[in-house]
């Protein structure tokens, strides 16, 4: 087990899988051997595999066996990965080989999620915009990053893009099931490689990661009039599983094919122990002012960036990006604009990880539409079941008056934002919602795999340490208001893409797909 992953990062309740499948094959050099050729395999002086020919005592080099982030996303033998795989391919050591090597080659450039910078916030007892200056100025000044922004604006567009999508669909009666959002890659995984049936249920817009990763490279590539591939960009992000959501293969387009929208991912616990190894004196990086200035947001944004501040603020919602219930607020927006008086009813699910948004008719009592949100795999295979078509959903349901108190109490604690409904016989149910945000993990992407954890492991610490982190993300980030910058995001997106020329596939989509089990021999044994 590595020093970064250990099995108190398992929280997800999935058994990985018993084999990887990719298989070794056979790689035969296109020399005059025939089929009746015989070989054996020896272990050189330096404990690396030969291949020895018993008639003429030929040796040969056998290579390595490798397997990259690409095998894994075609792979079904894991979940989602093994740990030695993501470490490996992406991590704080590789990173810092590339600066040295490409650093007179191509220009760096750096994003940053919230959850990032509220978990290095916690582990380092530093406030939040201390942590952007820290990061601004430790990998611009020691690092040579040109370009440094928040993950808020993509964020924000593919937010809106999920609002205008969804409520399109509502209006013209084509939303007929429920929709799971696509943006936490461990749930994508679990889906194409597990779940296929479910496929069609996936809504599929990208997460900030990659949006944020297109713009930055494409907004840099016409400010320095460079190519793309000259242009590296490294994303912090809370969870393991985003580095394979940066490989994953992207749908065609006939000048952005081959365009990479993140380079590497890394997350706050390898970036602290990229600190710890190259010795640096964290406090060289922070001026003893208060607050850092606005400028150095703007000035560590490319020239053309939009709200480059703002990049760096927080919408309203959840510690996952709010996206259920910015649906139900965008919903609301429209049906206030039609004259008809709304109102938004929270409900508890049987957890504190289960939450339904529903908004009234203020007048009638009906229902205009619902969301809802899910977090951890226990509570995603609960929905699995419900979605299967031979079960038959109820919606509501009775339910114990005091236990619902307790379960208002809980979500209250965790998402102080949200005002839950008390004392109401009903439960959540995000299997007859519109629309439902996703996340592999419990407590959603604020409990993320890669996140700092306290140097001292106890339950106890651990959840104190979670709940510093939940109360900075609510109180500590500046809040926008999204529902208010859709006309300026959408005039500048329009600009965009006329600009850039690429399809609405390519910015906005992921490649699904549905990932057969592999039928190998070796494969079936192990799981057998």
């Amino acid at each position: 087990m590595s020093a970064i992953l250990s099995d108190a990062d398992l929280n997800d309740f999935i058994s990985p899988g018993l084999a990887c499948i990719k298989p070794a094959g056979e790689i035969r050099s296109n020399n005059n051997t025939t089929n009746n050729d015989s070989y054996e395999i020896q272990i050189g002086s330096n404990g690396e595999a030969l291949e020895v020919s018993i008639d003429d005592g030929t040796i040969k080099d056998l290579p390595s066996a490798s397997i990259s982030l690409q095998d894994c996303l075609a792979c079904s033998g894991c979940i989602t990965s093994a740990e030695e795989v993501l470490l490996a391919k992406q991590t704080h050591t590789l990173l810092l080989d590339e600066i040295n090597q490409f650093k007179n080659d191509k220009i760096f450039c750096l994003s940053i999620s919230h959850q990032s910078r509220i978990s290095l916030s916690t582990y380092l007892n530093i406030p939040i915009v201390k942590i952007d200056e820290l990061l601004i100025n430790l990998f611009s000044e020691k690092y040579g990053f040109k370009f440094i922004v928040g993950t808020e604006f993509g964020r924000i567009l593919s937010i809106t893009k999920t609002n205008n999508e969804l409520i399109n669909k509502k209006l013209q009666n084509n939303l007929n099931q429920v929709q799971l959002s696509s943006i936490c890659p461990g749930f994508v995984l679990y889906v194409e490689k597990t779940k296929p049936e479910l496929l069609p249920y996936l809504f599929n817009i990208k997460s900030p990661q990659q949006i944020t990763g297109f713009i930055l490279k494409t907004l840099i590539s016409k400010q320095m009039s460079i190519q793309p591939d000259k242009i590296y960009h490294l994303s912090i992000m809370p969870c393991f599983d985003k580095k394979l959501e940066a490989a994953r293969p992207e749908e065609s387009d006939p000048l952005y094919q081959n365009q990479i929208d993140v380079d590497c991912v890394i997350t706050p616990k390898e970036l602290i122990e990229l600190f710890k190894l190259e010795n640096i004196n964290l406090s060289e990086y922070i001026t003893k002012t208060p607050e850092p200035p606005l400028s150095l947001y703007e000035k560590a944004a490319p020239k053309f960036w939009p709200s480059p501040v703002e990049s760096w603020s927080s919408n309203l919602g959840s510690v996952s990006g709010g996206y259920s219930e910015n649906y139900i607020l965008s919903l609301q927006n429209y049906y206030q604009t039609q004259g008809i008086p709304t109102e938004i009813k929270t409900i508890q699910g049987k957890n504190s990880d289960v939450l339904e948004f529903q908004l009234i008719n203020s007048s009638t009592g009906s229902k205009l539409g619902s969301s809802a949100i899910i977090n951890g795999f226990r509570n995603i295979q609960n929905l699995v079941r419900k979605l299967k078509p031979s079960n038959k959903v109820k919606i509501g349901g009775k339910g114990n008056s005091l236990t619902a108190r307790r379960k208002a109490r809980l979500q209250q604690k965790s998402n102080p934002e949200v005002a839950v409904t008390k004392g109401e016989d009903i439960s959540a149910d995000p299997s007859t919602c519109d629309y439902v945000e996703v996340m592999a993990c419990p407590g959603g992407c604020i409990n993320g795999g890669g996140l700092n954890t306290p140097i001292d492991d106890g339950l106890n610490q651990t959840k104190e340490f979670l709940n510093k982190m939940i109360f900075k993300y609510f109180n500590e980030l500046n809040k926008i208001n999204e529902l208010r910058d859709e006309k300026v995001l959408g005039g500048f997106m329009d600009i965009f893409k006329k600009e850039i020329g690429v399809n609405n596939e390519r910015f906005w989509n992921y490649k699904l797909n549905h990932i057969e089990k592999s039928n190998d021999i070796l494969t079936t044994g192990n799981s057998w």
